[in-house]
C-alpha cells in the first residue's frame, strides 16, 4: 500500500477518525503489511526499473545494493514487485487507490462514529450529502450538497453546482464551518462530520479541508443510505415538495436563487416535531441563549 505524506499518514487519518493505527492494520492482509514493512525503498525500486526495464529480480537486487546499500533477500525482493505490481515498467503508470479509500475499506463499518456517539445537543454532529436536482423542464441537471446538523436541523452550509466535483462539497463544508463559528466564535471541539464514502469525500481536499479544521471524520458504510437517515430525509422532502418549482427554472442561476429561497424558509421558518415544533433556526439560537460558552 502507498502510504500518503503530510497531511495524509495513516496515523493522522486515523486518529481524526478516533480509531488507533494498530486497528487498521490489524484489519490488513499479511500481504499488505509485508508491503507495508518496505515502504520505505519503494521509490528506489522504482527508479531502478524505470532506468533498467530489463532487470530482473537478481539485478534489481544488486542495483540496490550498489547503489544505495539496500540489502534485501532475493524471495522478498520478488514479492514485492508482485504486489507492488512492478514486473514491467508499464505497470508503473497503473492508477492506485488513495489512501483514504484504502483505510475506509480495511476499517468497514468501524468508521461509521456517528452511530456509535449519543447526539443530545446542537453543535455536536454534521452530516452532509450531494443530490442532484433537476431544472429546465428535464432538460439540465445541477447538484446540491448541504452540511447539516444532526440534532437542531440547522442547514449550516451548502453549495449549488453544474458538476459533482470535490470542490462543491469543500464549498458546502467551508461556509458550515463559517456559519458555526459566527454563531458560537468558534468550532467545538470533538465536532463530527459524517458524509457518505463517494469520491467527493474521500478526496485529498475534502479530507485535508476537515483535517485542519480539527473536525472528527465518520464514514456510512458503501451503499447504506440508511447511515445517514438525517440527510436522506432533507433531499427528499425538498426534492418532493419543490420538483415543480426546480423544472420550471430556465437557467441556473434562477434555479440557484430558488435553492436559497427554500433553505432560507427550512432555516427560518419551516417546524420541525424533534425539536419542539420550532424552527431550526429559533431553537438553535435559543439552545445558545440557554447554555452560554
Amino acid at each position: 500500500m502507498q502510504v500518503a505524506s503530510g497531511a495524509f499518514s495513516i496515523s493522522r487519518i486515523c486518529r481524526l477518525c478516533g480509531l488507533s493505527k494498530n486497528t487498521y492494520y490489524h484489519h490488513k492482509h499479511p500481504d499488505e503489511r509485508f508491503a507495508d514493512k518496505f515502504e520505505h525503498i519503494k521509490t528506489q525500486v522504482k527508479k531502478i526499473i524505470v532506468k533498467n526495464g530489463a532487470y530482473g529480480v537478481t539485478r534489481i537486487k544488486q542495483a540496490l545494493s550498489d547503489k544505495y546499500k539496500i540489502e534485501i533477500g532475493r524471495d522478498a525482493l520478488g514479492r514485492l514487485l508482485k504486489l507492488w505490481r512492478l514486473g514491467l515498467p508499464r505497470k508503473l503508470r497503473t492508477s492506485k487507490k488513495s489512501v483514504v479509500k484504502e483505510i475506509l475499506e480495511a476499517l468497514a463499518d468501524r468508521v461509521n462514529l456517528l452511530i456509535r456517539t449519543k447526539i443530545t445537543a446542537p453543535f455536536q454532529a454534521v452530516t452532509s450529502d450531494i443530490t442532484e436536482i433537476i431544472y429546465d423542464q428535464g432538460k439540465s441537471k445541477a447538484y446540491l450538497a448541504v452540511h447539516k446538523d444532526v440534532f437542531g436541523q440547522l442547514v449550516y452550509g451548502y453549495e449549488v453546482g453544474e458538476t459533482m466535483e470535490a470542490k462543491l462539497v469543500i464549498g458546502s463544508f467551508r461556509k458550515a464551518t463559517a456559519a458555526i463559528k459566527k454563531l458560537i466564535e468558534k468550532l467545538p471541539d470533538e465536532l463530527l462530520s459524517h458524509q457518505d464514502q463517494g469520491s467527493q469525500f474521500t478526496s485529498y481536499e475534502y479530507v485535508e479541508e476537515v483535517l485542519k479544521n480539527k473536525i472528527i471524520l465518520s464514514y456510512s458504510t458503501p451503499g447504506t443510505p440508511t447511515e445517514n437517515p438525517g440527510q436522506e430525509s432533507f433531499f427528499g422532502r425538498l426534492k418532493d415538495e419543490c420538483k415543480n418549482e426546480f423544472l420550471e427554472m430556465e437557467t441556473f442561476e434562477k434555479l440557484k436563487k430558488l435553492i436559497a429561497k427554500k433553505i432560507r424558509y427550512y432555516n427560518n421558518e419551516r417546524l420541525h416535531t424533534s425539536i419542539n415544533l420550532q424552527s431550526p433556526k429559533r431553537f438553535t439560537l435559543s439552545f445558545i441563549q440557554n447554555f452560554p460558552k
